[in-house]
């Protein structure tokens, strides 16, 4: 790990500060067969006095792109909202929030067109060991758990008495540094952090409209529901698309890799393609379990 730069302000600042960024970047491989193909994404944890949520650097801003261009096109006037299907974001499209001070945690993901919210009913049941070490500047300690599926190796540091880390870890006497699976195609590992004011969300009025791509107020469900709804995509990821477009004086555009789509037949076609070859290719999901 490399030497973190200002890490020693990291208790004064979780101490003093009421909301902390820190920064972790996720090594992972989304296909099983490509193990030795590693993609980076670079991960917010953004704690306050009532909680944390850990989403992605890259996601977020796409997603805010997204918003900002249908904001402006809605306040124009205009009838047709054309939404681009372009990647500028990252691979991580989901968030995990827990709450304090009883680390109630959730997930938020998007399958299809709708967005969940996914209360968690398991914990990791960690083993503290007494090995110890330094990453960077931090004096850590491993423990392990396994959970969802998976093996995990996590370091945490007593230096901060925050009992949270990246994803839905957390529950140590510390700070999570680093944490990794068995397998070493899942990998968080601490390596920034800073004070970030209190932030607010604007909710996007859509006017009634009902746009593909842009992410919706949460459904809230157990992980039974969750799990139901996952394989329901499956079997049929253009469902929602679907029920869109069968809507009377549904006119939808998309643009995909740079090239405008209005047709409904071809629109499902091209989705139903693409979101077939991304299930196929992130079959080495964080959680083996869900």
């Amino acid at each position: 790990m490399k030497k973190l730069s200002a890490l020693f302000l990291l208790v004064g600042l979780m101490l003093s500060a009421q909301n902390n960024r820190v920064i972790y970047e996720y090594k992972f491989a989304p296909d099983s067969t490509k193990s030795d193909s590693l993609k980076t994404e670079w991960m917010y944890l953004d704690i306050s006095k009532k909680g944390s949520k850990f989403y992605s650097k890259s996601t977020f801003e796409s997603d805010s792109i997204i918003q900002e261009s249908i904001r402006k096109q809605m306040a124009s006037g205009m009838r047709n909202i054309a939404v681009s299907k372009q990647r500028r974001g990252g691979e991580i499209n989901y968030e995990v929030e827990k709450t304090y001070p009883e680390y109630r945690t959730y997930l938020v993901s998007n399958i299809g067109n709708d967005t969940y919210k996914v209360v968690e009913d398991r914990k990791p049941d960690w083993k503290i060991s007494s090995e110890k070490k330094k990453l960077g500047t931090f004096s850590v300690q491993k423990a392990t758990a396994d959970f969802a599926g998976r093996k995990w190796t996590a370091w945490f540091t007593t230096d901060v008495p925050i009992q949270d880390g990246p994803y839905k870890f957390s529950g140590l006497p510390g700070l999570i540094i680093e944490v990794a699976d068995q397998t070493g195609t899942h990998k968080m590992e601490l390596k920034g952090l800073k004070k970030i004011p209190e932030s607010t969300t604007e909710e996007l009025n859509t006017q009634g409209k009902d746009i593909p791509m842009l992410r919706k107020k949460p459904i809230e469900v157990n992980r039974q529901q969750y799990v139901k709804q996952l394989k329901q995509y499956e079997n049929d990821p253009v469902q929602g698309m679907r029920e869109i477009l069968n809507r009377p004086n549904s006119k939808v555009m998309i643009n995909v890799n740079g090239k405008e789509i209005s047709d409904p037949k071809e629109i499902l076609r091209e989705l139903e393609k693409n979101a077939k070859e991304e299930i196929q290719r992130n079959n080495n999901k964080i959680e083996l379990i869900p």
